[in-house]
């Protein structure tokens, strides 16, 4: 048989190989579980910090315009510090604002890196999409990136198909060659 032939071969079982791991990546870690449960936290978290801002500035006898800290509102915070806290390592970056009665609970969560889940309205968040209670989400702009790696975070199942598909298409051309050799071997010994 000719390498055409072998190249059909070696293409179907390599995209074979790569559905195969893409569908297993897609099966394991780098998701988290609830969007609604992470939804929850991080406005939860936005409120209690604002209800800390308050307490910090009546008991310390600041004005308006102070900025606390983290650290500084860590007392007022109780159980909501350990959960700030595994968010900021989810990659939450808190700005605390000064408090407004303008603009009550002006404080923002940014993320710092992609976030993805394993089912919910938008499965994915790009880095730099920011959430407050004062405006709600504000999502990044995608600029030039490309569209794949959003896709393939998304739906890595579903791209593990379509190469899956491909490799099997390519498989068949490789047997629909094989017979026609074998046929042609076989009219020209005839």
């Amino acid at each position: 048989m000719r390498k055409a032939g072998y190249v059909s071969l070696a293409l179907a079982l390599s995209l074979l190989l790569l559905a195969g791991i893409l569908f297993l990546v897609a099966q394991g870690p780098g998701a988290l579980d609830s969007e609604k449960v992470f939804m929850a936290e991080l406005h939860n978290s936005l409120y209690n910090i604002d209800l800390a801002k308050f307490k910090w500035v009546e008991e310390k006898h600041k004005s308006e315009q102070a900025v606390p800290t983290m650290e500084d509102l860590a007392p007022y915070l109780g159980d909501w510090t350990n959960r700030i806290q595994r968010l900021i390592t989810l990659g939450i970056n808190y700005r605390i604002t000064p408090i407004s009665e303008m603009e009550p609970q002006s404080d923002i969560a940014t993320l710092t890196r992609d976030l993805r889940f394993r089912a919910g309205i938008c499965v994915f968040y790009r880095a730099g999409t920011q959430y407050s209670l004062h405006n709600g989400w504000a999502h990044s702009e995608s600029g030039n990136a490309s569209w794949l790696r959003p896709f393939y975070i998304v739906r890595p199942d579903f791209l593990a198909i379509v190469l899956f598909v491909l490799a099997m298409v390519s498989l068949l051309v490789f047997i629909i060659k094989r017979i026609r050799n074998s046929i042609q071997v076989t009219r020209d010994s005839s």
